[in-house]
């Protein structure tokens, strides 16, 4: 799978629900469906005061009518809000072909005029409406699932490329959501997932030594490195 945006630093922590749920053999979750409609699209937009918000929204943020998995509020699952990941597919889609276009391209321009800050806020919004319509569930409203972790867990993880001013960092994470809300990134984030995603990261981090920041993960890369880069990234990402 191959993602190309960009984060900004933002006010929620994010939980490796990864990490949560692999402790024991057997866990428990508690969700609730619900269906997510254009209605609940139009009533997020209006949320927003400016109307240029509105319309940057209505323009760049792809919306599909989908059914998700609802937590209960206040819970480790419902503040990591990997609830909201379907809801996000269709506009990292976007974001991967905004990325390709020529950096004048009028569409790509206006795309990131509001780009990284807006969208956050809108699956805020998104939040706020579920909320106001009561649709996450209480604890005692839904029925205990239970989850089976695998006998052998996957290894299966992200390799980024983010650039601060004249630095470019290469790292890996088994959490993009959460890491990527962490980092504040000047321009945009290029990440694969890809199985032997630590090796990856390694050969990376072998080729470049010579550009490296001493104890870092930091590196001055040229436009032809970065592209080195992210062609390998490419050969080694998942179908």
């Amino acid at each position: 799978m191959l993602l190309l945006f960009q984060f900004p630093f933002l006010k929620r922590i994010q939980i490796n629900l990864t990490d949560y749920f692999s402790k024991s053999r057997m866990d428990l979750i508690k969700t609730k469906k619900f269906h997510i409609t254009q209605s609940h699209f139009d009533r997020a937009v209006k949320k927003f005061k400016d109307p240029k918000h509105q319309e940057w929204i209505k323009t760049y943020f792809p919306f599909k009518p989908a059914e998700i998995e609802l937590p209960p509020k206040d819970t480790i699952t419902f503040n990591a809000r990997n609830w909201a990941e379907s809801i996000w597919e269709e506009y990292i889609n976007l974001c991967n072909t905004v990325a390709e276009k020529p950096s004048l391209d009028p569409w790509r321009t206006g795309f990131y005029k509001f780009f990284g800050g807006i969208d956050f806020k809108y699956i805020d919004h998104i939040e706020a409406v579920l909320l106001e319509e009561g649709a996450f569930p209480n604890s005692g409203d839904v029925k205990e699932k239970k989850i089976t972790k695998p006998k052998k867990p996957s290894e299966e993880g992200w390799v980024y490329l983010i650039r601060n001013r004249d630095l470019h960092k290469i790292g890996i994470t088994k959490a993009l959501y959460r890491r990527m809300r962490e980092l504040k990134a000047d321009e945009t984030i290029f990440a694969i997932q890809c199985p032997d995603f630590r090796g990856l990261e390694k050969r990376l981090h072998s080729m470049y030594d010579a550009e490296r920041i001493h104890g870092s993960e930091f590196f001055r890369l040229n436009d032809k490195q970065v592209e080195e880069v992210q062609k390998l990234m490419n050969k080694n990402a998942s179908v």
